[in-house]
């Protein structure tokens, strides 16, 4: 997996720099001409919330290491900020982030990729003895869902939402009945249940919206530079099989590597 370089800046680096050119010299001073010499590495922020296998906390995912491979030969280092989802949409529309992600065809206050990063099955977990009759069920009731997220928008009914920081959690509040259901990413779903030890078999499922997902930059001269290079580089890496590698190593599906490449807009 990548190295987390969620905490490095370009003044620690040049710090370093600096401490190293010093000892090398007997601690003779840099000049100034030197100094200015030094060019900092273009960073590009990611700014999302921890999405399972997609974006994981420790800078690892399938959606970050292909950012990262379709920026990099393009000079920018993209550093991978954990945070809140409406908070990032904010950031990125004001320019204090460079990279998001969002649904296919969703256009506000950013600039959209062409090209399909992802795509996910959105479900909800209910008590399998209690039933589920359709998303109307969800209406008031308390929905438990990972933080960062607001699930409110995508769903046509109110609903009573219940945060939590690990989807265990969210699964634990359902069996215990403080939770009526949970939505979310259906494999990733199934997994916590697994991670629980409850049965798999208590649970039902219900898929209501599929969502291709594609990077949204900042809409302003440098966001728009890095989608062009981001769509760029994502027709060179499906030509090459870089990118399915990369999803096959997450353990994506064949299906769902087919409907990613495939997704792209002429």
């Amino acid at each position: 997996m990548p190295m987390n370089p969620l905490r490095i800046f370009t003044g620690a680096l040049f710090a370093l720099f600096l401490a190293a050119r010093l000892a090398a010299a007997g601690a003779a001073p840099v000049s100034d001409a030197a100094a200015d010499n030094w060019d900092a590495v273009p960073v590009c922020v990611f700014g999302m919330p921890e999405a399972g296998y997609a974006v994981s906390a420790d800078d690892s995912g399938y959606v970050t290491e292909v950012l990262r491979a379709a920026l990099a030969p393009a000079g920018y280092d993209l550093v991978y900020k954990d945070m809140p989802y409406l908070r990032a949409r904010g950031d990125l529309a004001e320019g204090r982030i460079q990279c998001s992600l969002s649904s296919k065809g969703e256009t506000k206050r950013a600039a959209p990729a062409r090209s399909v990063i992802a795509a996910c099955d959105l479900s909800v977990a209910y008590i399998a003895a209690d039933g589920f009759s359709g998303i109307k069920d969800l209406t008031n009731q308390k929905v438990a869902h990972l933080y960062g997220f607001d699930f409110q928008q995508l769903l046509p009914v109110p609903i009573r939402p219940q945060t939590t920081y690990d989807r265990t959690s969210a699964i634990h509040m359902l069996d215990r009945g403080h939770a009526r259901y949970v939505v979310g990413e259906e494999s990733m779903l199934k997994d916590a249940i697994r991670e629980t030890g409850l049965p798999l078999t208590e649970f039902g499922f219900s898929r209501f919206m599929s969502l291709d997902v594609v990077p949204v930059f900042a809409p302003n001269a440098e966001g728009y530079r890095l989608r062009d290079i981001f769509d760029k580089r994502m027709a060179e890496m499906a030509a090459s099989g870089e990118l399915a590698a990369i999803f096959r190593k997450y353990g994506l599906s064949e299906e769902r590597i087919r409907h990613i490449l495939k997704s792209d807009t002429p």
